[in-house]
């Protein structure tokens, strides 16, 4: 193909994955609230595990609209990615010879495989991990002793509270459960599991959650919904496309750039490309970071054995002697 029938290819292939793009992103503004929820819920879950009221802030009044967009938007184009990756490698197909686009058209199918996979990884392993980790952290923020001093009090004018009378009252005794009883049993109860104190009344169950001492933890993990959406996004985009290591290595060994034998020898070089790629393309913190960069070296080595294989079968092609 000619330079300018090359560029009429880029611009079909640009064409139909902005198409792609402009429909997925349609489906997703119609389903957003379930998309919103779908996001949401290992944070809700995190925040339930340790105590926490199980929410997100809107700091603004357009907040949660934004984020329903945002989300919509978003969420259109990582499941609009397949389709644009096999756009790419449609694109990246018409300069290769006819036995070359054979192994194109396979890439093709398990690039996407591989983005969904990177995603479904990020969502039930990763994601729970980074929340419960930071959850934590922001946990180990306290501040004890705030009870003001006597010269404090004076300063403040701050009353001295008396003492109530203890004698003649019944203490509460409130049951520890390690779940909630079932439907339809009014009463006060704690929950162990959830750490919450839950009463439920005729009118249905109302609960608030317990701090594990008397000291308050000073940083409270309530996220704001704009600021964790992209969290979360910029994070299911990086693992969907750091998914694609082993077919990016098999790929250009296939075609002869660099050879597998190359890569093994340059092992050193490359896994510091892998640490540098995985703090540019997540969120800047350690902890995503290296659940990146570990799955990528993983996934590089698998590619070297598969390159391998691939050459293997590309000589004894080229040489039908041997």
């Amino acid at each position: 193909m000619s330079f300018g029938d090359h560029l009429d290819e880029l611009r079909s292939c640009l064409i139909r994955a902005l198409i792609g793009v402009a429909l997925a992103t349609a489906l997703a503004l119609m389903f957003g609230t379930t998309v919103l929820d779908i996001v949401f819920r290992p944070l809700l879950i995190v925040q339930r595990a340790n105590g926490l009221q199980p929410r997100l802030q809107a700091l603004g009044p357009t907040d949660a609209f934004a984020a329903y967009m945002r989300i919509s938007f978003l969420t259109g184009f990582i499941l609009s990615m397949p389709w644009v990756l096999r756009q790419a490698w449609q694109f990246v197909a018409t300069g290769l010879y006819p036995h070359e686009r054979r192994f194109v058209r396979m890439l093709t199918w398990a690039s996407s495989g591989l983005f969904a996979i990177g995603v479904v990884f990020l969502y039930f392993v990763v994601l729970p991990i980074v929340l419960q980790f930071f959850i934590s952290f922001n946990r180990s923020f306290e501040v004890s002793g705030l009870m003001p001093s006597a010269f404090q009090r004076l300063l403040l004018q701050i009353p001295t509270a008396k003492e109530a009378p203890t004698e003649g009252a019944d203490p509460l005794r409130v049951p520890v459960l390690r779940e909630d009883p079932p439907d339809g049993k009014t009463g006060l109860w704690i929950n162990a599991a959830t750490r919450r104190l839950v009463v439920r009344t005729p009118e249905g169950l109302w609960s608030t959650p317990l701090e594990p001492d008397a000291v308050s933890p000073t940083v409270y993990s309530e996220f704001a919904i704009d600021f964790y959406i992209s969290f979360v996004l910029q994070l299911a985009l990086a693992f969907g496309i750091a998914f694609e290591t082993p077919l990016v290595v098999c790929f250009i060994a296939w075609i002869g750039i660099v050879s597998s034998a190359t890569m093994i020898r340059s092992r050193r070089y490359i896994i510091f490309g892998i640490v540098v790629i995985a703090a540019v393309i997540t969120p800047p913190d350690v902890m995503s970071q290296l659940l990146l960069a570990a799955p990528m070296y993983l996934l590089f080595e698998l590619g070297l054995q598969i390159a391998k294989v691939a050459e293997r079968a590309k000589r004894k092609s080229a040489d039908p002697a041997s």
